[in-house]
């Protein structure tokens, strides 16, 4: 090869060269520049995370009771109301799920805004009023021997010191108690009770109603427990009986003006009436079965007597009930007893599992020669105070019927969580007043005494003891 084209191929070779090295400069600079977005958009992401992570709390216990706080009713009073016809008998110790266990390791956390209580249907409630029929005895036992004395050891026992009974009412076989949660026990001012019966001859307490009214701040509330006449048939015999406890329960309000209102539902802010109502469905045994097994509700429930009589009866003028979206109540195949005496499950195990009264056995609706018509007999009916001033409102956050308790009774029972209008702000203040007046009459009528007695000593007084006035919690206590 001659030098002339050795020397051209050299240079040639050198252009190559050059060309290549440039090439991979630039794809170097160009990865370079891909590497660089790449760190800055993995270092954005990294900050993003970082900046979440910071936000949450250490403790995730801590975001959940803020969560709850947030969610709490600051103008709302949460009342609890449960309803079953135990047919004669006790159910074992533990009462879950008809009445939650208070023992839930989420109570604490749900009362650290006390006394707001979080917009759940589950407990703590501020008020719990728990009515039963043909509870502890049997009807015809219970008119002779009316007391429930073992019953209300029961839930004093398993709703421990959380909650303090204000009154129990009892009328044969009907029960009534309600409890107030012991933080805001102060707010009760007083309360009322009595007792209708619409039995035999409108004088024996085998059918009635029992009542209590509660005066809660300045709210008062009425709780009426019923059990009407049976039968599918009774329907007019049924609003007698609402006719006759609406006239004549002495429950009288607790204003002036309340007193001359002829019907007791009429007297108070809120009344609640509940219990074994015992309206029918007006529809064969083989048209309900269908429809039930079509799971067609809410058209069962076109033919459900007390729905015609909330529209028709002047007695439960303004009642209303929430939707119903349980199966009927009654009445079922008795597949077990349990025994008053039972104590396998003491009253110090409320605290452990509900298993003592919900059972594994199907339920079945009544397959014996009379085949009665399954219906709605329990339920629980609500009204407000008609005002022109201010219209009150009650939220239902559950209403609903426990299906899956142990077969001891042909009925199942119905429980409900309810929300009323309650300012707490302006009634702590006004209950605070109220304590301040009260500590410092005490202060007066206890110097009183001390200055009588030192009269009295010396032989130049002749007045009679004054005592310190009784408080509300004074006199209930003594009860």
């Amino acid at each position: 090869m001659s030098a002339s084209v050795r020397a051209s191929s050299d240079s040639l070779t050198t252009i190559a060269d050059e060309e290549y090295v440039a090439l991979l400069e630039a794809e170097i600079k160009n990865n370079e520049t891909i590497i660089l977005k790449l760190q800055n958009l993995i270092s954005k992401m990294l900050a993003y995370i970082l900046s979440f992570f910071k936000k949450v709390p250490k403790n995730p216990l801590s975001a959940a009771n803020s969560l709850r706080r947030k969610k709490t009713e600051k103008k709302k009073l949460k009342i609890f109301i449960g309803t079953w016809n135990m047919h004669g008998k006790l159910p074992p110790y533990s009462l879950a799920p008809f009445i939650e266990n208070v023992d839930d390791k989420t109570f604490k956390h749900d009362i650290q805004d006390s006394p707001y209580l979080p917009r759940k249907a589950q407990h703590p409630y501020h008020i719990l009023v728990i009515g039963t029929q043909e509870c502890q005895h049997n009807i015809k036992h219970s008119v002779l021997f009316p007391s429930k004395e073992e019953w209300e050891s029961r839930l004093i026992e398993y709703l421990g010191d959380t909650y303090v009974l204000i009154k129990t009412e009892t009328m044969a076989a009907l029960h009534l108690a309600v409890f107030v949660w012991k933080e805001c026990k102060d707010y009760v001012q007083g309360y009322q009770h009595d007792s209708v019966a619409t039995g035999l001859a409108n004088l024996f307490g085998n059918k009635g109603g029992v009542g209590i009214s509660l005066l809660f701040g300045n709210t008062s509330l009425c709780f009426i427990n019923s059990h009407l006449a049976a039968h599918q048939s009774k329907v007019k015999q049924r609003n007698h009986d609402v006719k006759k406890i609406s006239k004549e329960l002495k429950l009288k309000g607790f204003k002036l003006e309340d007193k001359a209102l002829p019907n007791v539902t009429d007297r108070f802010d809120y009344t609640f009436w509940f219990g074994d109502m015992n309206y029918r469905i007006d529809l064969t045994r083989e048209e309900v079965d269908k429809l039930i097994n079509k799971k067609q509700l809410k058209t069962l429930l076109c033919y459900d007597q007390l729905r015609k009589e909330l529209s028709n009866f002047c007695y439960f003028s303004n009642f209303n009930e929430h939707d119903i979206t349980f199966n009927p109540t009654f009445k079922f195949d008795i597949t077990h007893r349990t025994n008053n005496n039972n104590h396998e499950n003491s009253p110090s195990s409320r605290s452990s599992s509900s298993s003592e009264i919900v059972g594994s056995i199907p339920w079945r609706y009544d397959s014996g020669p009379k085949q009665r018509v399954p219906s709605w007999t329990d339920r629980i009916i609500f009204k407000t105070r008609l005002s022109s001033k201010l219209v009150k409102k009650i939220d239902v956050e559950k209403y609903t019927s426990h299906m899956d308790v142990v077969g001891f009774s042909d009925h199942r029972p119905v429980t409900g969580c309810f929300l009323v209008d309650f300012d707490w702000k302006s009634e702590k203040e006004l209950l605070e007043k109220r304590l301040s007046l009260d500590l410092e009459q005490d202060r007066s009528d206890n110097a009183s005494i001390s200055s009588d007695s030192s009269n009295m000593i010396r032989g130049i007084g002749g007045n009679k003891k004054k005592g310190p006035r009784k408080t509300f919690w004074k006199v209930l206590k003594k009860s």
